[in-house]
């Protein structure tokens, strides 16, 4: 009993090589945006952590009793190496309240990003 081979039904090379081009396409596609995810995401935690070291400063600076106008700067030593921060207190056209803008610092990817917090403070005179 002899079979004739053109009536099989099945894939052709050209359909197969085919296939596989457009999983590729796709995996190829699905890593990209995986790792622009995974970029996205570090950012976020970056901007996460400025945003909360930028808090404490607020409240270090709220704690304080002497608020002399004028900038400062530092670091956060070895908790957080790679950030640093600027604050500016300033004077307000009201006398007892006082403007204090804290900035936050890092680099990634060879710029400096920041993260830049004001807040209105009373003082007592």
């Amino acid at each position: 009993m002899l079979h004739n081979l053109s009536n099989h039904r099945g894939f052709t090379l050209i359909e197969i090589m085919t296939a596989l081009a457009v999983l590729a396409i796709a995996f190829v596609v699905l890593l990209g945006l995986r790792n622009r995810d995974i970029a996205i995401s570090a950012k976020a935690a970056r901007i996460i952590d400025a945003t909360l070291l930028a808090r404490q400063k607020m409240t270090e600076i709220a704690l304080l009793k002497d608020k002399n106008t004028g900038e400062r700067s530092g670091n956060f030593g070895d908790t957080y190496p790679d950030y640093r921060w600027e604050m500016d207190m300033n004077e307000t056209p009201y006398e007892r309240v006082q403007e204090v803008i804290v900035k936050i610092l890092w680099k990634s990817e060879g710029d400096t990003e920041s993260v830049e917090f004001t807040r209105y403070f009373f003082v007592k005179k």
